[in-house]
C-alpha cells in the first residue's frame, strides 16, 4: 500500500503555478475541456490546464458546472488500486466538493481547507483576499473503475447550497471578484498505482466540530459534521456514530453511506453544548469487516465577529476625485438612512444590525460644503450614537513619507469635528497602505488614540505575509522610540463579502467563517471575539444587502454572533475582557509603499521642502503674534496649506490603470490633480514663510536697504542663505563692518542671486545684514577645466579628489581625524549617478510568484563634457556636466570653509519613458562593522535592529538623513530632497523575509516606476536634488538630527527696503537683529510654535533628541509667560505647569518624545 507509481500529474510540487492557465477574473477564457496525458505523463495539450476550477454557484462562470477531463491510457492490466491526489488552495467562501468522474462511474471528494502556515502566496489573486487555506483531497480507485488502454478522469466543482443569481454583468463587476468567486485552485493534482487495496473500507474518519451554534429553547447545539473516506467499494451497509461529553451523555447518530465504489461521505448533525472534551466512535461492518474507528475533539469557541462596514476611501484611483467625494457622500446619505430604519432593531438586540465605518475623515469635510444642515445634523446624531465610526486620521497617508507634523495635523479635523459632538477618536486606520512608521504609535498615543486598526494590502506590500503578525491579533505595537497603541492586523479590507460571500448568504457564511476562524482557533488566541474589518470595495456603492443577511444569520445562530460596530467598541471589548492576555511587538514596518513618491520625484520634493517650510513659517508668524500687539495667526491659511500637504501624503496618487494605459483621460485628469497639491502646497509655504518674514522684517527702523536672515531652528545655525540683491551692491555685517562672505549664482539685468554665508545665528532669532555699493562688480570666480583629473577640494575640515571623468568622487578625507571615508576600491564611485535599467515582467514590479527573478541592469554610464571650478571666500567648488542614461547631469561639489560640510548637488535633464527604470546615488564608505540608521518622526532607527517581523527591507525611508556609523568614524548623509534609500544594493526585487541591513555602502534611491497601478507610469524634465556630508569620530544622534533638519530648511533671507516712522520695541531694538525664543538645553528642539487651534494662547511643541529624559526651559525675551499648561498632541488641556518669575516655564520631555505646552502672555 505504502509504495506507488506515478500514472499522470497536472502542475507541479512547490511551483509558481506558472504552467496553470490563470482564468480566475474570466473563468472560460479557458475553453478545452480534455486534455490527454502524453508518455511524460503529463498534459500533452497546448493549452494549460485551468489554474481556477470554479464551481455552478460562481457568476463569472455563468453559474454553470466546468467539467474537466484528463484522457490518459493505461497499458496491460490495472494496478489493485489508484490514488487520485488534489493539491488545491481555498481564497473565497464557497468551498465546493468535487465530481470525480472515472469512465462513467462518479464519487463525491470534499476539501478540507486549512489554515496555510508557509505564508508563500501563490497565486497572485490571494494577495488581496481574507482566507487563504490549503489542503490535499485523497481518492483510492479501485482497479474496478480503470481499464486497459484509454481512460477518462472527470473534475468538476459542485455547489449544492442555494445561490443567489446576479445576471448583470455590470452588477456581477460590483460583487467583488475576491468575494464572489465560487471554486478552488490547482496547486498540483497526480494520479498514482498502488500496490495494493487498502485493508479497510473506510481508510480515513474525520469528525469535525464546527463553529456554529444554534439555540434550541433552552439548549444550545453546536453543528458537528462526519467524512467518511472510502479505500474499497462499499455496499451500503448502516453504521453507527456514538458521540459522548464529558458528562458521560451519549449521542448515537446513524449513518446510511451510499453504495459506492469510490468517494467520500458527508453527514452533518448537532449535540448539545456542554463542558470539557467529546469522544466519539464509529461501528458497523463493511464487506463483512469490522469497523470500529474512535477519536475525540474539543468543542469550538463561542464566537462573536464584529464586522466594520465600509467603502475604502481612495482619493481618486477609481475615479476622478471630486467624484470620489461625491459618491463617499452619497453612502453617508444611505447610511443615515439605513441606520435610521435600523434603529427599533439595535434597541432590541442591545446593538445595531448596520454600522458604517469611515477609513478617513476626509468624506465628512465633502459633506458638509455639499450638504444642507438637516443633513449634517441627521449625520452627527448617527455619529453621536455610535451608528458611524470616525477614525482620528483625516487622510490614508503614507506615514514615512508624512513628517512629524503632518501625522499630527491628519489628526486635527476629525477631533473638531468630534469634539463638537463631545467626543474624541480613539482609533486610527490605516487601510490598503502596507506598512507604517515606527514612530506612529507615540504620535497616536499623544493624540489620544488608543486603538490602530491595519488592513493592509500585501500587492508590493508584504508585511503581514512575510511577518505573521496577524497570527498575534490583537497585539501591543510599540515604537521603536516609545508609544503603545493596540492593533488589529487585518488580513484585506472588504472582509464581510470576502468571508460571508458576495452577496452574502447564511449557507456561504457558514463555509468561510468556519476556514477563517480556524485561523484564531488555538491556544494564544484568547479572545473569545475577531474583527471582521470592512465590506466594499473602493469608491464603491454601500451595499445594504448585508444588513438582511445579518439579521438572518443572528435569527438562525447563536454563535458565532455577528456585531456590527464602530471598530472601537470591538477594541474596548477585547481590552478589558482579555488585556493581560494580549502580546505586545516593537519596531517599525518599513516603508513598502512610499517606493511609489519615487514615481513623480520632482512634486514629492516640492512637498518635502513645503513639510518644513510650514513649520517655520509658524513659528515665525507666532512669534510675530507674541511680540506685536494686535497681530492674530492666520490659521486659515495655514489650515488650507496643511491640507494640500495631507492630501499629497494620502495614499493614492492616480487611476488604477496608471500603468497600462497612461494616456487614458481618467489617469491624466488625476494626476493633474494630484500634481496641484503638490504645486499649492508649496506655495503656501514660499507664501507663508515670506509673509511671516516680513511681520518681523517691518518693526524696525533702517537707515537703508538690509538683508535679515532668519533662523526658524531653535538651535543656533550657522549656514548659507540665497537672496537676491541688486547689481554693485554688497552685503555688510553691521557689527564688524566687514563684507559677509558670498558666492555669486547668476545675475540678471539689474539683480544679482548670491549665495551668503551667514555665521552663528541664535535659535529663534534674526540677523540684520547692511546692503552698501561695492567699489569692486562681483565676479563669478569660475575658471573651466580642462583634464588633470582628479580634481582636488580643501577646507580646514576635508580634503575631497574628485573624478571628474567618471562623475564622482575618489577620495574623502577628514582632515581632523586623518581618515578616508570613500571606498575607492568600490565597483561604483562615491556620489556615483546610477540608472537602473530593465526589470518589465520581473518581481520589481511585484510580489507575484508568476514573475520571474531577473531584475535590472544598473548603468553608471557617464560622459563628461564639460568641468569648471569656482572659489569664494566661503567655499571651494567643482562643477560637472554630461550625458547619462535617459537625459543629461549636471553635479556640484561644494566644499565649505567655515564649517565641516560637503555638498552634492545634483541636476537631471531627465527623458519622460514608461520604460521600467529607476535611479540611485551611490555611497560607498570606507567603514568596518558598519551599523545604518535614519531619523523617523521621533529618534532613529537602527534598520538591522529595529524593524518588526514582515518588515520592507529593500529599500528604507528617512525623514532628513541617513547615518552610517562604523569603527572607524560615522558618517551623516543629509537628504533633504529623497526620501528613500537602501543598504548594501539597489532594489532588486526579492521581497524577502531577512535581508543583512548593516554595511558600510548606502544608495540614495532617487526614483523609479516600479508601480504598474496608481503610480506616475513615468516622469521627465529637470530634476534638482542634493546630498549634505559631514563626520565625526563617534555617532553623534542630536547633532545628526541638528544637521539632517537644517539641510531641509536652513537659514531664511530676504532683502528689505529702507523704512522709518516704526515704534520698536524688544526684541527688535539692535541694528544686528534680535532672540524672539529660547529654547534650552540643546538636546531639545522646537518642533513648531503655531497659534492654538481654539485660539487660545500659543502652542509650542518640544522634541526631545539626544535619547534622554530633560527638563527644558522655554522663555521669550521680553515677554514673560504668565501661564502655561501641558496639552495633547491636538491641544486638548493637560497639567498646569508653573510659570518662573522670570518668566520662563519648565517643561519635562521624555526621551525621543514629544512635550506640547500652551502659553499665554498679558
Amino acid at each position: 500500500m505504502n509504495q506507488s507509481q506515478l500514472i499522470w500529474r497536472v502542475g507541479e510540487p512547490n511551483s509558481d503555478l506558472r504552467g496553470f492557465q490563470d482564468n480566475y477574473r474570466d473563468p472560460d477564457t479557458v475553453a478545452r475541456r480534455i486534455w490527454t496525458i502524453g508518455e511524460d505523463g503529463r498534459p500533452m495539450d497546448a493549452d494549460p490546464w485551468p489554474l481556477f476550477h470554479v464551481s455552478n454557484a460562481d457568476p463569472d462562470g455563468g453559474y454553470a458546472p466546468h467539467p474537466y477531463t484528463v484522457r490518459f491510457r493505461l497499458e496491460g492490466q490495472p494496478a489493485p488500486a489508484y490514488r487520485l491526489t488534489l493539491h488545491f488552495i481555498v481564497t473565497t467562501p464557497r468551498t465546493p466538493y468535487v465530481a470525480i468522474i472515472v469512465n462513467g462511474i462518479e464519487g463525491k471528494g470534499f476539501l478540507h481547507p486549512a489554515p496555510s502556515a508557509d505564508g508563500i502566496m501563490k497565486p497572485k489573486h490571494s494577495l488581496h483576499t481574507t482566507i487563504f487555506a490549503k489542503g490535499t483531497m485523497e481518492m483510492i480507485i479501485p482497479a474496478e473503475g480503470l481499464r486497459t488502454g484509454w481512460n477518462e478522469l472527470t473534475v468538476e466543482a459542485r455547489d449544492d447550497d442555494p445561490i443567489v443569481h446576479v445576471h448583470n454583468p455590470q452588477a456581477v463587476l460590483r460583487l467583488d471578484r475576491m468575494a464572489d468567486a465560487a471554486g478552488f485552485y490547482y496547486d498540483w493534482m497526480e494520479l498514482e498505482a498502488l500496490t495494493g487495496l487498502p485493508d479497510q473500507a473506510i481508510v480515513r474518519l474525520r469528525v469535525k466540530p464546527s463553529v456554529l451554534y444554534r439555540q434550541e429553547g433552552g439548549k444550545l447545539l453546536e453543528r458537528v459534521d462526519a467524512y467518511l473516506e472510502f479505500g474499497r467499494a462499499y455496499a451500503g451497509e448502516p453504521l453507527q456514530l456514538t458521540l459522548a461529553g464529558a458528562d458521560g451523555r451519549e449521542t448515537r447518530i446513524p449513518l446510511h453511506p451510499p453504495v459506492g465504489l469510490f468517494g467520500h461521505a458527508a453527514y452533518s448533525f448537532e449535540i448539545e453544548d456542554g463542558e470539557g472534551e467529546v469522544a466519539y466512535r464509529l461501528e458497523g461492518r463493511a464487506n463483512g469487516v469490522a469497523i470500529h474507528e474512535q477519536g475525540q475533539f474539543k468543542r469550538r469557541r463561542k464566537w462573536q465577529v464584529y464586522t466594520t462596514p465600509h467603502v475604502h476611501t481612495d482619493i481618486g484611483y477609481t475615479h476622478r476625485q471630486w467624484e470620489v467625494a461625491e459618491r463617499l457622500c452619497r453612502n453617508l446619505d444611505k447610511t443615515i438612512e439605513l441606520v435610521q430604519a435600523e434603529r427599533e432593531t439595535s434597541e432590541r438586540w442591545g446593538y445595531p444590525p448596520f454600522t458604517y465605518v469611515l477609513d478617513s475623515s476626509w468624506a465628512l469635510e465633502e459633506f458638509a460644503a455639499y450638504r444642507d444642515e438637516n443633513m449634517q445634523a441627521a449625520l452627527k446624531d448617527a455619529v453621536r450614537r455610535g451608528e458611524i465610526g470616525v477614525p482620528s486620521n483625516y487622510t490614508d497617508l503614507l506615514t514615512q513619507f508624512a513628517s512629524l507634523e503632518d501625522l499630527i495635523r491628519n489628526g486635527e479635523f476629525s477631533d473638531g469635528y468630534l469634539s463638537e459632538l463631545g467626543q474624541r477618536a480613539d482609533h486610527a486606520a490605516i487601510v490598503d497602505v502596507a506598512s507604517a512608521s515606527g514612530s506612529l504609535p507615540a504620535i497616536l498615543a499623544g493624540m489620544g488614540v488608543r486603538y490602530l486598526v491595519h488592513a493592509n494590502n500585501q500587492d508590493r506590500g508584504p508585511f503581514r505575509l512575510n511577518g505573521n503578525l496577524h497570527q498575534l491579533n490583537p497585539f501591543y505595537w510599540e515604537g521603536v522610540n516609545g508609544g503603545r497603541v493596540l492593533v488589529w492586523l487585518a488580513k484585506m479590507y472588504c472582509e464581510l463579502k470576502k468571508v460571508c460571500g458576495s452577496p452574502a448568504t447564511k449557507e456561504t457564511a457558514a463555509k468561510g467563517l468556519q476556514v477563517w476562524l480556524d485561523e484564531f482557533e488555538h491556544e494564544h488566541y484568547a479572545p473569545d471575539a475577531v474583527m471582521l474589518y470592512g465590506q466594499d470595495a473602493d469608491n464603491t456603492d454601500i451595499d445594504p444587502y448585508p444588513i438582511s443577511f445579518v439579521k438572518e444569520w443572528n435569527d438562525t445562530y447563536a454563535y458565532p454572533k455577528l456585531i456590527p460596530c464602530d471598530v472601537s467598541a470591538f477594541f474596548r471589548y477585547v481590552e478589558t475582557n482579555f488585556g493581560d492576555t494580549l502580546r505586545t511587538v516593537k519596531g517599525d514596518q518599513g516603508a513598502y509603499w512610499e517606493d511609489g513618491v519615487g514615481s513623480s520625484i520632482a512634486e514629492s520634493i516640492k512637498v518635502r521642502r513645503t513639510q518644513a517650510m510650514l513649520p517655520a513659517a509658524e513659528t515665525l508668524d507666532a512669534l510675530a503674534v507674541i511680540h506685536g500687539d494686535g497681530a492674530a495667526f492666520p490659521r486659515q491659511h495655514y489650515n488650507a496649506a496643511w491640507r494640500d500637504v495631507l492630501l499629497y501624503d494620502e495614499h493614492t496618487w492616480g487611476a488604477f490603470l496608471a500603468g497600462s494605459d497612461s494616456q487614458a483621460l481618467l489617469q491624466q485628469d488625476q494626476w493633474k490633480v494630484k500634481r496641484q497639491m503638490a504645486e499649492s502646497a508649496e506655495g503656501w509655504g514660499e507664501r507663508l514663510l515670506l509673509a511671516a518674514a516680513t511681520r518681523h522684517s517691518l518693526r524696525w527702523n533702517n537707515n537703508g536697504r538690509e538683508v535679515v536672515v532668519y533662523n526658524p531652528h531653535s538651535w543656533p545655525l550657522s549656514s548659507e542663505v540665497i537672496v537676491e540683491i541688486a547689481r554693485g551692491e554688497q552685503v555688510v555685517d553691521p557689527l564688524s563692518g566687514q563684507p559677509v562672505p558670498l558666492r555669486l549664482l547668476r545675475e540678471t539685468h539689474s539683480q544679482a542671486v548670491v549665495q551668503l554665508w551667514v555665521d552663528e545665528v541664535p535659535g529663534m532669532s534674526c540677523r540684520r545684514l547692511i546692503l552698501q555699493p561695492s567699489a569692486v562688480p562681483l565676479q563669478p570666480r569660475q575658471v573651466e577645466v580642462k583634464g588633470g583629473s582628479p580634481i582636488v577640494l580643501e577646507s580646514p575640515h576635508y580634503r575631497v579628489a574628485i573624478d571628474a571623468e567618471r562623475g564622482c568622487i575618489r577620495s574623502w578625507t577628514d582632515l581632523e581625524s586623518g581618515r578616508e571615508l570613500a571606498e575607492d576600491g568600490d565597483e561604483h564611485g562615491f556620489g556615483a549617478f546610477l540608472y537602473a535599467r530593465g526589470g518589465e515582467g520581473t518581481k520589481l514590479l511585484g510580489n507575484h510568484a508568476d514573475k520571474s527573478d531577473s531584475g535590472a541592469e544598473l548603468l553608471s554610464d557617464f560622459e563628461l563634457k564639460t568641468v569648471h571650478r569656482a572659489e569664494n571666500a566661503a567655499s571651494s567648488s567643482v562643477t560637472v556636466t554630461g550625458v547619462v542614461p535617459m537625459g543629461e547631469l549636471t553635479i556640484e561639489w561644494e566644499l565649505f570653509r567655515m564649517s565641516k560640510r560637503l555638498d552634492l548637488r545634483f541636476q537631471y535633464a531627465k527623458r519622460e519613458t514608461t520604460a521600467t527604470e529607476a535611479v540611485y546615488i551611490a555611497f560607498p564608505l570606507r567603514l568596518t562593522h558598519a551599523s545604518v540608521l535614519s531619523d523617523s518622526q521621533l529618534g532613529w532607527v537602527n534598520w538591522d535592529r529595529d524593524q518588526l517581523p514582515g518588515a520592507c527591507k529593500e529599500w528604507l525611508p528617512l525623514q532628513t538623513a541617513m547615518l552610517v556609523h562604523g569603527a572607524e568614524a560615522a558618517v551623516t548623509i543629509a537628504s533633504p530632497d529623497i526620501p528613500l534609500f537602501t543598504v548594501n544594493e539597489e532594489v532588486k526585487g526579492r521581497w524577502p523575509k531577512e535581508l543583512k541591513l548593516s554595511g558600510s555602502k548606502v544608495f540614495s534611491y532617487v526614483l523609479n516606476n516600479y508601480w504598474k497601478s496608481n503610480y506616475k507610469p513615468s516622469q521627465g524634465g529637470l530634476i534638482t536634488f542634493a546630498y549634505s556630508l559631514t563626520s565625526s569620530n563617534e555617532p553623534k544622534l542630536e547633532e545628526a538630527y541638528r544637521f539632517g533638519h537644517s539641510r531641509r530648511l536652513g537659514l531664511y533671507g530676504q532683502r528689505m527696503s529702507f523704512q522709518e516712522q516704526r515704534t520698536e520695541r524688544a526684541p527688535y531694538l539692535e541694528n544686528s537683529g534680535g532672540t524672539m525664543a529660547v529654547v534650552e538645553p540643546a538636546q531639545v528642539a522646537a518642533t513648531t510654535i503655531k497659534g492654538a487651534r481654539n485660539k487660545e494662547g500659543v502652542i509650542v511643541r518640544l522634541q526631545e533628541i539626544s535619547g534622554r529624559e530633560q527638563r527644558a526651559t522655554l522663555s521669550f525675551p521680553g515677554r514673560p509667560i504668565r501661564k502655561a499648561r501641558l496639552t495633547d498632541l491636538l491641544e486638548h488641556d493637560g497639567e498646569e505647569l508653573k510659570a518662573e518669575l522670570d518668566g520662563s516655564v519648565r517643561i519635562p520631555v521624555g526621551a525621543w518624545g514629544l512635550a506640547t505646552v500652551r502659553v499665554s502672555f498679558d
